[in-house]
């Protein structure tokens, strides 16, 4: 029916190369009956729900005695009292266990634990672990370090921007030289030697903000870095996990930097029998929770 506009008006359209012909039919509706159906349809026509995005704290990490990276869902309806399929007022996550056979399932797999009751018990480890103080320092280590590799960089940097800038003022001279013997013209003469020093000069101050940037690194006091990094990182953590978001988005950035720390941190996740939930961590940092 919804392409029966032709078969009501008598024609329908056909193109070939570009151009748009009308080949007569014969009707088989009104006009009338043609016309309702387009308003009806209209009307009930509905547009298709918005995605709607569902954060998991555990999502590649959670595993039971199956060896099985447990997946999730989450149920958004329910039915009422009467039958119907209504929406909940707060949608419940679960995560599963994927393995379909029964007789696969090892006896002490729990089979399911809500995401609210397992995220819960892991971030309060992982809460536990990312404020302690061997955690941050290693964490404030690394940025030292990360600071020191940059200022090798820039030292390396810096050498070849100093032989850039002795390549091109041989070459000037060179050019200068050259110039004087063939009598070049100004007109030739200054358009070049300018394109000359404007290339130095814009070296130059490449080379003027590396060594500012050198200079203002070579004043600080690594030691302290660290201790002002360890400070900053606590002061995070504590204002991360005391995080009271309010509307969506906001909820969905505090779990953007709650993942990118659990994926960090965790090695393995591990449900037991009684959805008691053991944590290792990985093995590169020192300090390890169970």
């Amino acid at each position: 029916m919804e392409s029966a506009k032709e078969y009501a008006y008598g024609y329908k359209e056909q193109s070939c190369d570009g151009e748009i012909y009308q080949i007569p039919v014969e009707p088989i509706i009104d006009i009338p009956t043609y016309e309702f159906f387009k308003t009806q349809r209209a009307k009930n026509k509905t547009n298709s729900p918005q995605q709607i995005r569902h954060d998991y704290l555990l999502s590649g990490h959670l595993k039971c005695s199956c060896n099985l990276t447990w997946q999730a869902k989450t149920a958004s309806h329910r039915r009422s009292r009467k039958g119907d399929w209504i929406e909940r007022k707060t949608p419940i996550g679960t995560y599963f266990c994927p393995q379909p056979h029964k007789e696969l399932r090892t006896s002490d797999c729990p089979k399911s634990i809500s995401t609210k009751q397992a995220e819960a018990q892991v971030w309060e480890k992982v809460s536990e672990f990312i404020t302690n103080p061997d955690y941050l320092l290693a964490e404030a280590e690394a940025k030292v370090s990360r600071l020191q590799k940059d200022f090798e960089q820039m030292q390396q940097k810096e050498l070849r921007l100093q032989a850039e800038i002795k390549k091109l003022n041989d070459e000037r001279q060179e050019f200068i030289t050259k110039a004087r013997k063939e009598r070049m013209p100004d007109e030739e003469f200054f358009p070049q030697i300018s394109a000359l020093y404007d290339k130095e000069r814009g070296i130059q101050r490449r080379l003027t903000t590396i060594e500012r940037i050198k200079e203002d690194f070579t004043k600080l006091d690594l030691g302290e870095q660290i201790k002002k990094y360890v400070a900053e990182l606590q002061s995070e953590m504590v204002e991360l996990i005391h995080a009271n978001p309010q509307t969506s988005e906001e909820q969905h950035q505090v779990f953007v930097l709650k993942k990118r720390i659990v994926d960090t941190v965790l090695e393995e996740v591990r449900i037991d029998e009684g959805r008691a939930i053991h944590i290792k961590f990985r093995s590169d940092f020192k300090t390890s929770i169970g």
